[in-house]
């Protein structure tokens, strides 16, 4: 018997589909010789340090760094009753097949149940992108040896157990400082989510200093006999009343500039046009469907990756968790088809009808393609039943696969720079000569400047009249707030926020901080943690999120230190590093990742009794705010808070 391992039931249930034949039983489908059943994502967990020794239930000083010696893992409780029939199934099984999703986290999940219960059969792999009939037989008959992907595993492996060194001792960590420091918050820090809420805590509190600067805007209304066009003054270096960054700031200046050159003549000293062409977006990543759905549908970075992994499930879409916006070559012949079916789709009717099947876009290039292509389309038609958001995010993905197959824009670039009384004004412009794919998209991207002007026939040497200037009084504006959609592009590309080249290149290396699949859940919880809040479309930081990120050590929410290792597990999942070397490596560094936040040990309100850390807390009974110790139950020690905030030591310290 062959027994078939998904990573969740929905895939059980596409590759039962597959094999035919089906006969379903209690938590799994026979299918003749075959069987298939499912896990429910992760079905064994990292202890807790108190399961390696008990006095770890109480957070010192001394336990730190907890270090496991053999690590251990404990079965989900409600993943126990599946867990069991897996193991009975795996104990009758000739082989075994790892039904994981196509990414590091599927090969470990199912790896680790074959682990639990030590099989020691034939394990192969199946590999499957997308869920449709054809792609799932096309899958069942390219089984691989499960062995050749042993790196993908290892590198989920490292990612977990690096996690958890790093998030529960700096966590323990912080948190006994804070104590310390009279705070009773549990202070979290993690691998990733502590850089990610240090990018949100820069950002906030440049704009809480920025201070807003006036400037002027001069445009001048040209006219010339083959039309009249609008041109904005452009300040050389020498120019009296400019800042540091070039703007006009001088109110007195601007005016005598207006004054000078209203109703004067000039000339026309460059004037060029030149015909470019704007080919459509790419297909979306996961990172790139975040961005986009946050910005037009208001969606959460996690509720875009719930409902494209929903649309995957439901064979309409592939794989979700991409971090690639490019389609194999091998797949192109199958776009028509595709196309063929979309073009029934309400809302691509159009697009996809017209859609050239014959034309091969950027976006097919084999070579570009990582572990996973871009999300696409599969050809299965969405039912009618479509959940709302569901719909839209499909039609957000189709779009971008139909618009590969339309033409690019094709458009002419102007540019006319005129001297007018010795000074520089400029003007720019576009004519579109063919919209391309704009037409269906209706609007080309994020960098849309199609609401340029459309200059007149211009040659160097024209004269130019200026019939009136205009000053645009204008402010200097503080950078926008993150939003989820641009959050997760942030973590994604966060070698735009360092200086240093040769960082910025190995974090550009490194693809960001955190995968596709796990940037949501980062976001998810800095929420839940109470780091981050919702303000409209914005994240904001909260004061709890701006204290962690203070007390937190540079090396703990550095964006070079957490790129490094996001690039080390890559390594690993290539093979060309090994888990073993990796996590040694984390266990040597841990000490000197927490000796800036434990500093000397020393509490700042030590107890009388016992010299623990006092800290603030609220009793549960009437909510009223005392200092207790840290050593509890060991001791047993309460003291009131005086008038100031402090410990009253005057006070009969006793357990109330």
């Amino acid at each position: 018997m062959r027994l078939f391992i998904a990573e969740k039931p929905s895939l059980g249930r596409a590759i039962a589909a597959g094999l035919g034949n089906q006969k379903k039983a209690e938590g799994c489908i026979r299918c003749g010789d075959d069987i298939v059943t499912w896990c429910f994502g992760h079905m064994l967990e990292l202890a807790w340090p108190r399961d390696y020794k008990p006095e770890y239930a109480h957070w010192r000083r001394e336990h730190l760094p907890i270090i496991p010696s053999q690590w251990k893992y404990k079965v989900k409780k409600d993943a126990a009753a599946q867990l069991d029939i897996i193991g009975s199934l795996l104990r009758d099984a000739d082989s075994a097949v790892n039904a994981g999703d196509p990414d590091r986290e599927g090969q470990l999940l199912v790896d680790e149940v074959l682990e639990h219960f030590s099989y020691k059969g034939k394990v192969q792999r199946i590999w499957l992108a997308s869920l449709d009939e054809v792609s799932v037989k096309k899958a069942l008959a390219n089984l691989t040896d499960n062995a050749r992907y042993a790196p993908l595993r290892d590198a989920a492996r490292a990612r977990s157990r690096a996690d958890w060194l790093a998030g529960i001792n700096a966590t323990r960590a912080l948190t006994i400082k804070g104590r310390a420091d009279g705070r009773s918050d549990v202070l979290s820090l993690g691998r990733v989510q502590t850089p990610t809420l240090a990018l949100v805590v820069a950002r906030d509190l440049e704009i809480s200093h920025f201070k807003p600067v006036d400037y002027f805007v001069l445009r001048a209304s040209l006219v010339h006999s083959a039309g009249d066009f609008a041109a904005t003054f452009a300040p050389s270096e020498e120019q009296a009343g400019l800042d540091s960054g070039g703007r006009l700031t001088d109110a007195a200046v601007a005016e005598a500039l207006v004054a000078a050159h209203k109703n004067t003549d000039g000339l026309v000293t460059e004037a060029t046009r030149e015909a470019k062409t704007k080919a459509a977006p790419l297909p979306h990543s996961l990172s790139s469907l975040q961005k986009a759905a946050s910005s037009k549908l208001g969606m959460s970075a996690q509720q875009v990756l719930d409902t494209a992994q929903a649309l995957y499930e439901k064979k309409l879409t592939t794989y979700p968790r991409t971090d690639c916006r490019y389609l194999p070559e091998e797949q192109f012949s199958d776009a028509a088809a595709v196309l063929a079916a979309l073009s029934t789709v309400p809302g691509l009717e159009r697009m996809a009808t017209t859609a050239d099947a014959s034309l091969k876009s950027a976006a097919w290039n084999t070579k570009k393609v990582t572990a996973h292509h871009a999300i696409a389309p599969t050809g299965e038609l969405p039912p009618d039943s479509l959940p709302q958001k569901e719909r839209a995010l499909y039609l957000m993905i189709a779009t971008a696969f139909c618009l590969q197959f339309h033409a690019a824009m094709r458009y002419e670039a102007q540019k006319v720079v005129v001297s007018l009384a010795d000074t520089r004004w400029e003007a720019t412009g576009r004519r579109i000569i063919d919209p391309g794919w704009t037409a269906f998209s209706g609007h080309d991207d994020e960098d849309d400047d199609s609401d340029e002007q459309s200059l007149p026939s211009l040659e160097k040497g024209d004269a130019v009249h200026c019939r009136d200037v205009q000053t645009l009084k204008k402010k200097t504006s503080p950078p926008s707030r993150f939003t989820e959609g641009t959050l997760i592009e942030a973590m994604a590309n966060v070698h735009r926020f360092v200086a240093d080249a040769e960082a910025k290149t190995a974090l550009k290396d490194a693809k960001g901080i955190g995968t596709e699949a796990t940037r949501a859940k980062v976001l998810e919880t800095l929420k839940e943690r109470g780091y981050l809040v919702a303000d409209k479309k914005a994240l904001v930081s909260t004061p709890l999120g701006r204290e962690v990120i203070a007390l937190t050590p540079p090396a703990l929410k550095d964006l070079i230190t957490t790129a490094e290792w996001e690039s080390r597990l890559e390594s690993i999942a290539q093979g060309a590093e090994s888990l073993d070397a990796f996590l040694a490596d984390q266990c040597r560094i841990l000490p000197d990742l927490l000796a800036p936040i434990l500093g000397d040990g020393k509490p700042v309100f030590p107890c009388p009794s016992c010299g623990a850390a006092l800290n603030r807390r609220k009793r549960k009974k009437d909510g009223a705010w005392f200092w207790g110790c840290t050593a509890y139950p060991d001791c047993t020690k309460t003291y009131p808070v005086a008038s100031d905030g402090t410990p009253d030591f005057n006070a009969k310290g006793k357990r109330k």
